[in-house]
């Protein structure tokens, strides 16, 4: 897959440097602001999710585009969707580099099977309305990792 920015096509790559990029920008952190390595699995569920305010996040770690403008992003984003009215293909295709990824796929399996043990621990620990809610939160994202990868 290839995006135009600033008049030059440029690869989208999929692999550990896009990988890295996604962990570093896109991770949740923790409640003493350490990066939780969860911004792959971030991105994938946007995506299955059909954010596509994704689009230009994943350009950004998949394009190795440096520094460039918001609207030269968005530039890229309309030409990409043809302003839209591909917004569904583009998505599924993303969706698809990243399962077809053997970094982001490993990156998200591995985040997949820490929500997997961590979901009985949230559970007991669900006393107030907002915990319950983020119990609610990671059984929809396994849900989501479950049928989508």
């Amino acid at each position: 897959m290839e995006v135009t920015i600033n008049k030059k096509s440029v690869p989208l790559k999929f692999n550990f440097k896009a990988l890295f990029e996604a962990n570093k920008k896109f991770s949740s952190k923790d409640k003493n602001g350490n990066n939780l390595g969860d911004g792959a699995t971030n991105l994938f569920t946007r995506l299955v999710m059909s954010d596509e305010l994704v689009i230009p996040d994943i350009i950004t770690v998949a394009g190795n585009v440096g520094k460039v403008t918001e609207d030269d992003l968005f530039s890229a984003v309309d030409e990409l969707t043809d302003n839209g009215e591909k917004i569904d293909d583009v998505l599924a295709e993303l969706k698809d580099e990243l399962k077809n990824s053997g970094f982001f796929v490993k990156s998200i399996k591995t985040q997949q099977k820490n929500l997997e043990e961590a979901l009985p621990i949230l559970e007991k620990k669900a006393d107030t309305d907002e915990k319950k809610q983020q119990v609610e939160s990671v059984k929809r994202i396994q849900k989501l990792l479950n049928d989508n990868l």
